[in-house]
């Protein structure tokens, strides 16, 4: 849960980015935020010793939820969303292998083993990072924050009333780890914002994460929560209630 949750709110922090400075982007905006998601946890430098380790594998927890999600609706036969804005969850989970993989093929020689990539697709994936990476540097020489720019507008992290004890066990764990708190640490560290928004979890009545635009609330609900709760619980019951990874 704690891997998704990091994951998901880096996407929907990369969609921010994207229009807030009018990032030029080629092809799906949701593969983008996926591939900028997914080199902010694999190139970050730890906070902690602990937490290099801990990154990687909230990554890989990440690409399990997407292939948990997938496998649980092809054994209901659930329609396949191929028109929709997001790659399929399936795809995403094979991104993420194949980007950490290629990120360093010495270091994570076991990943096509443990993922089941195949050798077609990880022979490719070094280059696959090596221009991912080249296009996250742009990015950052571009539209980051430079020595002298100024601090640039804050932001708020709130945190509204839990309702079950799912969802107050893992807001707990969130603020232990100071996980929300830092992941603003580091944008702000990166980039001068023109705008304060706030970072809100909270109650949504839907499994989402989201940027909201208009109200310039980033929202996690706590609703997702418990969907990846759920979902945890079937992949290691093998029980087959279908449950969808949110796209966001």
């Amino acid at each position: 849960m704690l891997g998704n949750i990091e994951f998901l709110l880096l996407h929907e922090i990369a969609h921010f980015l994207i229009m807030e400075k009018n990032v030029p982007i080629i092809g799906p905006e949701e593969s983008a935020a996926d591939y900028i998601a997914t080199l902010a946890l694999i190139r970050e430098e730890p906070l902690d010793p602990a937490q290099q380790e801990r990154g990687l594998k909230f990554l890989l927890a990440a690409a399990d939820a997407f292939a948990a999600g997938w496998q649980t609706g092809a054994a209901q036969d659930a329609e396949v969303p191929y028109w929709g804005s997001h790659a399929l969850g399936l795809q995403r989970y094979y991104q993420i292998a194949c980007l950490l993989y290629g990120s360093d093929p010495v270091l994570f020689e076991r990943v096509p083993e443990t993922t089941g990539l195949p050798p077609a697709r990880a022979e490719g994936c070094a280059a696959e990072y090596a221009k991912a990476d080249h296009a996250i540097r742009w990015l950052l020489d571009n539209y980051g924050r430079q020595a002298d720019d100024p601090p640039g507008a804050a932001t708020e992290v709130l945190y509204e009333r839990p309702r079950t004890l799912v969802e107050t066990r893992v807001l707990q764990e969130l603020e232990s780890l100071e996980l929300l708190e830092r992941t603003v640490e580091r944008l702000h560290a990166r980039f001068t914002l023109e705008r304060p928004f706030t970072l809100v979890m909270r109650t949504c009545g839907q499994a989402e994460a989201a940027w909201i635009a208009d109200r310039r609330e980033l929202v996690i609900c706590y609703d997702l929560i418990d969907m990846l709760y759920l979902l945890g619980l079937q992949a290691q019951t093998g029980a087959s209630r279908p449950v969808s990874v949110p796209e966001e």
